[in-house]
């Protein structure tokens, strides 16, 4: 399954994922999973290292506060940048679906 490029720019563009982690992506044919991965690790590493730019971005996106509260809250610490990473997969897809 192709994503559509209008996603694919918005999450590389989004959480700074260099042109080297994403000379694949730019492609446009990775599948869901694979953005989903890729953007895990840029989430993982946020989480350890600028936290502080990983919440301002979730706000901008428009992430729901208590949804991010529950993951930190209630899943396995290897597991938190995924389903954050889901989470704002989920949302960019649904704000380019309203525009």
């Amino acid at each position: 399954m192709k994503l559509d490029q209008n996603l694919v720019k918005v999450i590389i563009n989004q959480f700074g994922l260099t042109k080297y982690q994403s000379k694949d992506i730019e492609v446009y044919d990775y599948g869901l999973k694979e953005l989903e991965d890729l953007l895990a690790k840029r989430i993982k590493y946020l989480m350890d290292y600028d936290r502080e730019w990983l919440m301002i971005s979730l706000y901008r996106i428009d992430i729901d506060e208590e949804s991010v509260k529950r993951i930190f809250k209630y899943s396995k610490s290897d597991l938190i940048a995924g389903r954050i990473a889901h989470l704002i997969i989920v949302r960019t897809v649904d704000k380019l679906k309203n525009y």
